[in-house]
């Protein structure tokens, strides 16, 4: 059902920084119900037990609770809708508690959620001095992340090494799930997992240099409520009302008879926890049909978490 970091992990995941762990793009295909937008579910938040700050023990088994609690109550919501599946992951940074939801490790396709990847790759040359950045390449990075531009995308895909980005980041970051598109041209048909993408973030807080983790994360703590192709992405981490301290980069895409809508992103003021849903739905239900789902399990995940956030 899930998979939890034990304790004695604990240290070699905060020294390490690396956790070991659209049809084509966003734009696709017009949606016969593209208009409304399913707001935040409210759910009541699990009230945790006060704890001594030297209680480690204590700590990690109440944070072991928290992230297993969180994508229990998120593989609860794909229970409830057995024509979607949903991938769900959630990392506690402060302890190093992860845990995995049934799906938490299956490939889905990244839709825009890769360009995550392919930015960490080119700010990782730039971080090793091996490449400097122009500022078209800076708007591009800035447009791909905070609006999930195409076109944004579709340049630093083609300047960077393509596919190569991907391939870069797994190694980087020592992911375990994910995997290059088979067709290179095709970027949003990346494989990712929940458990790879929470792996991803930590890299970016922990690993990168200051620089690097400041382009990315205030990008995506300005995502746009609509992307560059008009599609709104509120929803998810950033459903309305959108809550502080919360960075985020979504995704979308139709392929084929299916309809893949993720969330993605961190919350808190210390960035402590990151979350994960994706998800893979009929594409005949309608992407209204597909937010409210994952608006569901986001919020149903959120509601496990320890406040104040």
């Amino acid at each position: 059902m899930r998979s939890a970091l034990l304790v004695v992990a604990l240290a070699v995941f905060l020294g390490a920084g690396a956790f070991l762990l659209e049809g084509r793009t966003d734009a696709g295909v017009a949606d016969a119900s593209p208009g409304s937008v399913a707001s935040r579910t409210a759910m009541a938040p699990v009230a945790m037990p006060a704890l001594d700050a030297g209680d480690t023990a204590g700590v990690a088994a109440a944070s072991s609770a928290a992230v297993d609690s969180a994508v229990q109550r998120a593989d609860a919501v794909q229970a409830a809708n057995p024509r979607t599946q949903i991938g769900a992951a959630v990392l506690d940074r402060k302890t190093g508690m992860l845990a995995v939801g049934t799906n938490g490790t299956t490939r889905f396709y990244s839709a825009s959620v890769v360009k995550l990847y392919t930015v960490v790759a080119i700010l990782h040359r730039v971080d090793a001095g091996k490449l400097t950045l122009s500022a078209t390449d800076r708007n591009d990075i800035q447009r791909a992340l905070v609006a999930s531009d195409d076109n944004a995308m579709d340049a630093l895909w083609v300047k960077f090494g393509g596919a190569e980005t991907v391939s870069q980041t797994i190694s980087l970051v020592g992911l375990k799930d994910s995997q290059p598109p088979a067709d290179p041209s095709q970027w949003g048909e990346t494989k990712i997992s929940a458990r790879d993408v929470t792996a991803v973030y930590n890299y970016v807080l922990q690993s990168m240099s200051s620089a690097s983790r400041s382009m990315i994360m205030n990008a995506l703590g300005h995502a746009q409520d609509k992307g560059a192709d008009g599609f709104d992405q509120a929803f998810g981490l950033i459903a309305p009302p959108r809550q502080s301290n919360v960075a985020a980069k979504q995704g979308w895409m139709w392929i084929n008879s299916d309809f893949d809508l993720h969330t993605t992103g961190v919350l808190g003021s210390d960035d402590r926890y990151v979350v994960v849903i994706l998800s893979k739905n009929p594409a005949n239900a309608g992407s209204a049909a597909a937010r409210t789902i994952v608006n569901k399990a986001t919020a149903a995940a959120e509601a496990a978490i320890p406040q104040p956030r």
